[in-house]
């Protein structure tokens, strides 16, 4: 098994998307296995506080769980907000 898992944000990344998002990151945080959690924002187009929130509570989380957090494929104004937000002083974006 991979110590790696990937967790797909969807197009609009917004408070709607909270039970889904904590639901997905939960299952990734209890698994032992799991050393390194993916969020890819290939599909991201919208975001919001909101949902930078949750990054970042999932970035302390996962700290707690001995786990990092990275961020891959953001790209446009989903690159633009995270980096204005300083978020990747937070969480490495690839």
């Amino acid at each position: 098994m991979s110590n790696l898992s990937v967790v797909r944000i969807p197009e609009r990344f917004d408070f709607s998307c909270h039970k889904k998002f904590n639901e997905n990151t939960e299952q990734v945080l209890k698994n032992t296995q799991v050393k390194v959690i993916s969020l890819d924002f290939s599909q991201v187009t919208y975001l919001d506080s909101a949902a930078l929130g949750m990054v970042v509570y999932l970035h302390k989380k996962a700290a707690a769980a001995n786990k990092k957090i990275e961020i891959i494929n953001a790209s446009g104004v989903a690159l633009e907000i995270l980096m204005v937000a300083n978020i990747n002083k937070l969480i490495e974006i690839k």
